[in-house]
């Protein structure tokens, strides 16, 4: 599974979503004006990529989901892809696999 950072949305967002790929996700019945949700397993593998600015969400995301135990690091790679306007911009890619 593959999770795209950016920075749209807060650092928290990222680290509740890493920790809900890691740990899977439990099935929940509607209620109060909130929609049912399906039971989702956990994932072995998480791929968590940043790029530009949203890569120490990325980081933080993954530092996390290692602290509090769900799952490791096991690589980290850089790159800076050429993007369409002809500029580079820093990409991080980490993989996390699950404990």
């Amino acid at each position: 599974m593959e999770m795209k950072v950016s920075m749209k949305k807060g650092v928290g967002f990222y680290v509740r979503a890493a920790g809900s790929f890691l740990k899977g996700v439990d099935a929940r019945e509607a209620s109060e004006g909130q929609e049912a949700v399906e039971a989702k397993p956990p994932v072995d593998e998480l791929k968590i990529s940043g790029l530009g600015e949203a890569i120490v969400a990325a980081v933080i995301a993954a530092t996390r989901a290692e602290a509090d135990g769900l799952g490791t690091i096991t690589k980290v790679e850089t790159q800076y892809p050429e993007m369409t306007n002809g500029r580079s911009c820093a990409q991080i890619l980490i993989t996390m696999n699950r404990k």
